[in-house]
C-alpha cells in the first residue's frame, strides 16, 4: 500500500499514461512508429534517481515530469508525442484511478483474509452458549459462534463494497481541455484506457467529477465502521465485568499498564476503533472535493494528497490489525456460561410467557406473571424454575418436566443452522 501512494507509485502511475496513449496511437495511426516507441518507454522509465529529483521539484509537478522523460529522446517529433493533446487532469485523474483499484485489490485481499478467520471462529463458537444482550442488558441465549457469525457476514458485505468500488472507478479522462476531446480523438481516448482497464468517463469537465471519487471514500469508511463495531464489540466482552473474551497477550513482551501490572488492556481493538474515526473525517473531505467551481479548479488537489492515502492505509492497517485479533482471540466459554446465570433464570421469562400463552393463558396475564417472578428472582436472587415451581397460576397451567423444558438453553439453539446456511457456511460442523 506504502508503494502505492508513494512519490514513486505516484509518478509512474502517469507514465502508465502516456504509455498507453502512445501504444494506442501507434496501433491506431502508424505514428509513433516502432522504434519511436522503443524511444519513448525507455525514456519513460523512472528510476530511483528521478523519484527523488521529482520529490523535491517546485511548480508544476506533472510538467516537470514531462520535461524530464521528453529530454531523454534525441528525436524531438518521437518526444512530441508524450502528452500529446493532453491537459495535466487527463493524466493525473487517469493515474489516481489506477492507484485507487490497485488500493482496492489489497483491500479485497485484506477483507477476504479477515472473512476466512470470522468463518472459522464462528464455526468453531457454533454451540458455545452466550448470553445475547441489547441496551447492555441480558436478553436471551444466543451462542458466541452466532454473534461472530454476524460480523462474518457483515465483513462479506465489505468484500461487495470493494468491488463495487472498483467499478465505480474505473474510468478515466483522456479528452483534454474542458473534456472536450478536441486534441485526442475519442477512438484514441477509449483505445487508451482500454489498455489501462479503464472506461473513458462520459462527460467529464476539466477533470472527472469527484462524485466517483466520494463514493468510493464513503464506501471504504462504511467498512471502517465495519471493522469498528467488532473491535468495539470485543473491546465490551473484554471488560473485567464481563470477561468473556480477551484479545491476544503475551505476558513476556506486552505491558498492558506502566503502573498496574495486572491490566491486559484490548489495545488493538482500540486502535482500530481509532482508525475508525480517521478515515469517516477523510470520507467527509473528500464529499467536500465533490464542489470544485465550473469545469474545474483544485481544491481538491492539496485534499487528495491525504484523503486516499490516509484511507487505503488506515484500512489495510486496521483490517490487518482486526485479524490478528481475531486470530489469536482467547475465548471464555466458562464465563459465557456464568454471565448466562446471572439473572438467575430471568432471561426464560419470554419463553415462560409464550409456553403459557400456548396452553391458553391471557397474553397479558402471562406477560405480568412472567415479569413478576423474574423481578422477583432478581430482587431475591433465587432462581426464577424454583419460583415457577412454586408458583399456583403457574403449576395450574404446567407440569414439572414442562417447566423444566422453559428453562433449558439448547432451545436457543434449535434453528441455529438457518442463519449459517444463510450466510453460505453450509458445513459448520
Amino acid at each position: 500500500m506504502e508503494r502505492i501512494w508513494q512519490p514513486e507509485g505516484y509518478f509512474r502511475a502517469q507514465t502508465r499514461i502516456w504509455q498507453a496513449q502512445c501504444e494506442a496511437r501507434s496501433e491506431l495511426y502508424g505514428a509513433p512508429t516502432t522504434e519511436q516507441l522503443d524511444k519513448i518507454k525507455t525514456a519513460l522509465h523512472l528510476t530511483p534517481s528521478d523519484i527523488e529529483k521529482l520529490n523535491v521539484a517546485k511548480g508544476h509537478e506533472t510538467n516537470t515530469l514531462l520535461r524530464m522523460v521528453q529530454g531523454r529522446i534525441d528525436d524531438p517529433k518521437a518526444a512530441n508525442f508524450i502528452h500529446l493533446g493532453d491537459t495535466s487532469s487527463d493524466v493525473l485523474d487517469t493515474s489516481l484511478a489506477l492507484q485507487i483499484i490497485e488500493s482496492l485489490d489489497i483491500e479485497k485481499e485484506d477483507f477476504e483474509a479477515l472473512s476466512e478467520s470470522l468463518r472459522n471462529l464462528a464455526i468453531q463458537h457454533k454451540d458455545t452458549i452466550q448470553i445475547g444482550r441489547s441496551h447492555g442488558q441480558h436478553g436471551l441465549p444466543i451462542t458466541f459462534g452466532r454473534q461472530v457469525l454476524g460480523w462474518y457476514a457483515e465483513v462479506k458485505r465489505g468484500i461487495n463494497r470493494i468491488n463495487r468500488s472498483k467499478e465505480v472507478i474505473a474510468f478515466g479522462k483522456a479528452s483534454g481541455e474542458m473534456g472536450t476531446n478536441v486534441g485526442i480523438e475519442p477512438e484514441l481516448e477509449e483505445a487508451s484506457l482500454s489498455k489501462l482497464g479503464l472506461v473513458p468517463d462520459e462527460a467529464p469537465t476539466q477533470v472527472i467529477s469527484r462524485d466517483r471519487h466520494a463514493e468510493v471514500a464513503v464506501l471504504m469508511a462504511v467498512n471502517a465502521g465495519t471493522l469498528g463495531r467488532i473491535a468495539q464489540n470485543i473491546r465490551l466482552l473484554a471488560m473485567t465485568d464481563v470477561g468473556e473474551v480477551q484479545e491476544p497477550f503475551d505476558l513476556k513482551s506486552q505491558q498492558g499498564s506502566s503502573s498496574m501490572p495486572h491490566k491486559k488492556n484490548p489495545e488493538l481493538s482500540e486502535r482500530v476503533d481509532g482508525l475508525n474515526r480517521e478515515i469517516k473525517a477523510q470520507a467527509l473531505a473528500e464529499l467536500d472535493n465533490m464542489l470544485l467551481w465550473l469545469e474545474r479548479d483544485i481544491s481538491h488537489s492539496s485534499s487528495e494528497r491525504f484523503v486516499f492515502p490516509d484511507i487505503f492505509g488506515s484500512l489495510s492497517y486496521a483490517t490487518h490489525l482486526l485479524t490478528e485479533v481475531i486470530d489469536g482471540l482467547v475465548v471464555n466459554s466458562d464465563r459465557m456460561l456464568k454471565n448466562l446465570n446471572r439473572t438467575f433464570g430471568a432471561i426464560y421469562s419470554p419463553r415462560l410467557m409464550n409456553v403459557l400463552l400456548e396452553k391458553g393463558m391471557p397474553r397479558t396475564k402471562a406477560y405480568e406473571l412472567a415479569r413478576d417472578l423474574s423481578n422477583k428472582a432478581m430482587t431475591e436472587e433465587t432462581q426464577l424454575q424454583n419460583l415457577a415451581t412454586k408458583d399456583p397460576e403457574v403449576t395450574k397451567m404446567l407440569n414439572n418436566e414442562e417447566i423444566e423444558g422453559v428453562f433449558d438453553p439448547k432451545f436457543y439453539l434449535k434453528n441455529i443452522d438457518v442463519a449459517y446456511k444463510r450466510a453460505g457456511i453450509s458445513d459448520s460442523k
